[in-house]
């Protein structure tokens, strides 16, 4: 945690640094500073490290920089970086005694990109690299994106591809060490999308997305038991070592007046793992105020069961794949929640930054609330807080 804290401070006073220098030079663009902290809390009886049965129970305590720099009118630099505190009852079941190393982590990730408008054209490319990691394996990614925009800026035509390079360190379940194994420790996803976006008019305007995702290696999760019910032994998940992930989306957003926005999404997603998948959400914000608004929205997801899953003593022991992950399950969800924001036109408070003569400004704070629950019985809720401020 120090080293990620230190990270954080040198990041942001490179960050702070450069743009003192462009500053110097003409440009009077701000630097654009996101704080984001959230609680997550859930609870329910289907744990995957016990083979479909037993506490699910987990907290999760994040908190995210998100620090976007402009070095002149075409090109910028960005940074996020963060770390998740989380306690879980069902991975401390990983071993025989309780309140181990497995039962809490920090998981720490960064990622930087530049983006550059070629404005003329009406062309904007993007490159991004980061990682990310904690005690059970260690991710590097990198990427690119592309956008052309036509018909004065209404029209918009964008791909986006990133590689992660995942690697495991294996942690089985205690009573099976040394009894089992895996074939390799690496995990390889790769990530295409094509999106076009389009402004109808100054009310109405809509967006598609179409996505592949391709993994490969190591797609199990070592430590996840799964129990059969023609063998009093039993063994870890085993899950295909590829996978292909399909989904297609559409956003609208419509403003049938000033103080109202309607946010709509649908996703369809399949993949081979026989999963085949509708999500349904709605935003609408609504300006109660020049500085006050509130955003009330609902999220509905339903799912088909995979292949490979079955619940615990299900699974036959000649099966060549089986999990029993009820993330892989059947299942339908409902989240519920609230945004409430504070934007002022002139901002909330400003204050000198020391040794210099700039000031930061906090722009506005957001805090949101939300309830989750999903029909295997699985519920939760979390706490956010957003504070947008500008140097």
């Amino acid at each position: 945690m120090k080293l990620l804290l230190s990270i954080i401070f040198t990041l942001l006073s490179f960050f702070l640094l450069s743009q003192e220098d462009y500053t110097m030079m003409g440009n009077s663009d701000f630097v654009d500073i996101d704080f984001l902290s959230s609680y997550y809390n859930q609870d329910g009886n289907n744990g995957a490290v016990t083979g479909g049965v037993g506490t699910e129970a987990l907290t999760d305590v994040s908190t995210l920089f998100v620090v976007n720099v402009p070095l002149d009118s075409t090109r910028s630099i960005n940074g996020t970086i963060g770390a998740d505190y989380y306690t879980s009852a069902s991975t401390d079941n990983i071993d025989d005694n309780r309140s181990s190393a497995s039962s809490k982590d920090v998981r720490a990730y960064a990622n930087f990109g530049f983006t550059k408008k070629y404005l003329k054209k009406g062309f904007t490319i993007g490159t991004r690299i980061g990682f990310s990691t904690e005690y059970d394996y260690t991710s590097f990614n990198g990427g690119f994106n592309l956008a052309k925009e036509f018909n004065y800026g209404n029209t918009e035509i964008g791909f986006s591809g990133q590689a992660f390079i995942d690697q495991w360190s294996l942690y089985f379940p205690s009573e099976l060490r040394g009894s089992v194994d895996v074939d390799t420790k690496s995990r390889n996803s790769y990530n295409s999308q094509l999106s076009f976006s389009q402004v109808i008019n100054r009310r109405l305007q809509f967006s598609l997305s179409a996505e592949a995702i391709y993994m490969k290696g190591l797609l199990s999760t070592p430590f996840h038991r799964v129990y059969f019910s023609d063998s009093n032994n039993h063994d870890i998940e085993r899950l295909p070592n590829s996978r292909l992930k399909l989904p297609f989306s559409i956003r609208v957003n419509y403003y049938p007046f000033e103080s109202l926005v309607l946010r709509s999404y649908y996703r369809y997603y399949t993949d081979d793992f026989g999963i085949n998948a509708h999500t349904i959400s709605i935003e609408t914000p609504i300006k109660l105020s020049y500085s006050f608004s509130i955003s009330p929205f609902y999220r509905y997801h339903k799912q088909s069961e995979s292949d490979y899953f079955a619940a615990y003593e299900i699974h036959k022991s000649t099966d060549e794949f089986y999990t029993s992950d009820y993330d892989l399950s059947g299942l339908s969800t409902n989240k519920y929640g609230v945004g409430i924001m504070y934007n002022p036109a002139f901002g909330l408070t400003r204050t000198k930054i020391p040794f210099s003569k700039k000031l930061l400004l906090l722009n506005s704070i957001q805090l949101r609330g939300s309830y989750y629950e999903r029909s295997t019985g699985l519920k939760g809720y979390s706490i956010s807080l957003e504070l947008n401020m500008k140097f």
